[in-house]
């Protein structure tokens, strides 16, 4: 049985712990905040392969998990984002020996977005009746608008543009 330390947020470990179980493939996870050169390294000598994800992790971590592995010769890679999928493609390559079959991958289902149907009247009435909010904002402007009159005339533009 091959074991996978993964270097990433504790929350996704659910997640990558039941993926490899299910391909027969332990999971060590190291989350820490600051992290010891010696917990990393007794980590490493564990595993046989090493993922790292280099985004909202510590930098010690990921820096002292690739020396520890370039030490011992143990592979690893390392990324930004990744999934189980990902983690079983890149153990096959450095394991060529691991048979995964089919029924142990899960298929991909797209995700479903929530899409609200409204009925063409429901649109239409609500495009005719439509108002702003009502929130009283710039107040200062209303008050000093508040005395100034439109008066609604031919506007002359010959006059005005005469001199």
């Amino acid at each position: 049985m091959r074991t996978v330390l993964v270097i990433c947020e504790s929350g996704y470990w659910h997640d990558l712990r039941e993926g490899l179980a299910a391909i027969g493939v332990a999971f060590l996870g190291f989350d820490k905040k600051k992290p010891r050169r010696a917990e990393i390294n007794h980590l490493v000598a564990q595993a046989d392969f090493v993922m790292i994800r280099n985004l909202n992790v510590a930098h010690a971590s990921v820096r002292f998990a690739k020396e520890a592995a370039k030490s011992s010769g143990t592979p690893f890679w390392i990324g930004s984002n990744f999934g189980v999928e990902k983690i079983i493609e890149k153990l096959i390559l450095a394991f060529p020996e691991i048979k995964i079959t089919e029924k142990s991958k899960k298929p991909k289902t797209p995700k479903k977005k929530s899409v609200q149907k409204l009925s063409g009247r429901s649109v239409r009435e609500s495009e005719r009746y439509y108002q702003l909010p009502k929130k009283a904002k710039n107040l200062a402007l209303k008050s000093a608008l508040k005395d100034f009159k439109v008066v609604e005339e031919d506007i002359d533009f010959e006059k005005m543009f005469k001199s």
